[in-house]
């Protein structure tokens, strides 16, 4: 049976732009003012990675001398080339659905046979058929499927029929981002013939990892084209990377695997392209559900995934990585992300986007910026992970002037930091004296005022960052980071009675050395 091709993402609208709503990758590519993807954080970054593995495959140059010659219009002229060349693969609905395994539908049947041979009574036997039906998607917002048992608690959890463009962002998310947990189908058999490697847990998808969720970071630019120019990577770059023994590799829309251990999967595993689109999930939708179980398997960054938007500490026995802290902010780890334009920056975190895309192309573009960003999971047995408590997406955006760029504009950077990090500790010391002289014990409150005064401090950080070009002059905005820590301490440790006044003038932070760092006694 020939299957209708239907809703091509080349041509359809579906993905989030800024100011512009949904736009197809023909619009993406063709419209020089796109300024950024919107969505989720967790949606920006897997739609980044699939525009950038389009752009991989239609231009990577031979090294980096090459790829700094490629202007903006030729990287979208060439990607409108390379879209229009393989159209066909583009279909979410057909013979070959993007990203999907129509292989699936076969094993469906025959296990849905299997179970009616063996069924006992009527019952039995409607239970095999229900259990062939595709599973709901849910609201798609989050890269897993809905439990079944799942309690409603308000009007944004009622499952809702999803639009074609709303299933294509859904698909694209779980990719890489996929929940560690149970899959939507048991009792299949394998597509690859012998193979055993799958539990009855499927693993994280790589790009989110098997713990807290791996915090990512990309280079920005004034539009998304600029944004794809910046984070590419050139064949140099990709095979002196010794994680990506196979290079490059195919696009998987080029040439989908046949199962789960088939020489094509062998071959995307290993390669850079899997950190872009991995097939952590092999999916097929089929009316308003999808069929949903385990794709291919990677290791941890512990085991050797690297992703060059990760930010990883290789000094050491064991790898280091920045995990999504919901508690904290994505800007307050750039110190981290730049660790390389210090002296000693070999021993810490790098992360290649940004190295690479710094190094190449500060020169060009007067205004540059970092987004980070992520989605925070919790862990349950067996490797489950779930969106419950304080886990949220994630992310901010911070844009520098390039000119500035450099060891003494970072090392400047750096002291700021650790001096407000002392900030925050005298907050919360002082709003847990001014309770404990009261005898009361609350260290939640404490925590509360620390944390409003790195929300107060996000505010100004951009008036940090350009203050800290030479010559610096941070005088100026650590008199306003100042006010903001007498400001958390004043909303946490009220004065009314005589007793407050007394407790709050004895905690209250003394702040005079950060005003006067210059004052400081050794």
């Amino acid at each position: 049976m020939t299957l209708e091709n239907q809703f091509n993402l080349i041509d359809e609208p579906w993905i989030p732009v800024i100011d512009k709503g949904r736009l197809s990758l023909r619009q993406i590519f063709s419209e020089a003012s796109n300024r950024g993807l919107g969505g989720n954080p967790l949606q920006k970054m897997a739609m980044t990675k699939l525009l950038l593995a389009i752009a991989q495959a239609a231009c990577t140059p031979e090294d980096d001398e090459v790829l700094e010659t490629i202007e903006p219009s030729d990287l979208a002229r060439k990607c409108l080339d390379y879209l229009e060349k393989w159209h066909d693969r583009f279909w979410l609905y057909g013979e070959k659905p993007f990203l999907q395994m129509p292989a699936i539908h076969g094993l469906i049947e025959r296990r849905k046979r299997k179970d009616i041979d063996v069924a006992n009574n009527e019952s039995d036997r409607r239970t095999a058929e229900e259990n062939a039906l595709p599973k709901s998607i849910g609201m798609g917002f989050y890269p897993d499927m809905p439990a079944e048992n799942n309690t409603i608690l308000s009007q944004y959890q009622v499952p809702k029929t999803l639009s074609d463009a709303d299933k294509a962002l859904f698909i694209v998310s779980l990719m890489n981002f996929a929940l560690g947990g149970k899959v939507g189908e048991k009792k299949l058999e394998p597509l690859s013939t012998g193979y055993v490697g799958k539990k009855i847990v499927a693993k994280a998808a790589p790009s989110l990892g098997n713990y807290v969720g791996y915090l990512h970071s990309t280079l920005v630019g004034e539009t998304l084209i600029d944004t794809l120019l910046m984070n590419l990577l050139s064949y140099e770059r990709i095979t002196e990377n010794a994680y990506w023994t196979t290079g490059l590799g195919i696009a998987p829309w080029e040439e989908m695997p046949k199962g789960e251990d088939c020489p094509i999967a062998r071959m995307l595993k290993h390669s850079y392209m899997a950190t872009l689109i991995s097939l952590s999930r092999f999916v097929l939708l089929q009316g308003d559900g999808i069929y949903y179980l385990e794709g291919l398997q990677y290791p941890s960054h512990k085991e050797g995934w690297r992703e060059p938007g990760m930010a990883i500490n290789n000094f050491g026995q064991t790898p280091k990585v920045l995990w999504i802290d919901t508690n904290k902010r994505p800007w307050r780890e750039l110190v981290s992300l730049l660790a390389f334009m210090s002296a000693g920056g070999g021993q810490g975190y790098d992360c290649q986007f940004i190295r690479y895309g710094l190094v190449r192309f500060h020169s060009r573009y007067k205004q540059i910026g970092v987004w980070s960003g992520g989605l925070g999971v919790s862990n349950g047995s067996f490797g489950c992970q779930f969106i419950k408590r304080d886990n949220d997406f994630i992310e901010s955006v911070v844009f520098f002037d390039s000119s500035i760029l450099g060891e003494p504009w970072y090392n400047q950077l750096k002291l700021e930091m650790d001096a407000l990090d002392k900030l925050s500790k005298k907050v919360w010391a002082g709003t847990n004296g001014f309770f404990k002289a009261q005898n009361m014990t609350d260290a939640g409150l404490a925590g509360q005022a620390s944390t409003l005064f790195w929300e107060l401090c996000e505010r100004r950080f951009q008036n940090l960052v350009d203050a800290c070009a030479p010559p610096h002059d941070t005088v100026r905005v650590r008199k306003i980071f100042a006010q903001s820590a007498i400001k958390a301490y004043d909303t946490f440790c009220p004065k009314e009675s005589a007793r407050q006044i007394d407790a709050w003038a004895k905690n209250r932070p003394n702040l005079i050395n950060y005003l006067n760092p210059e004052n400081k006694k050794p």
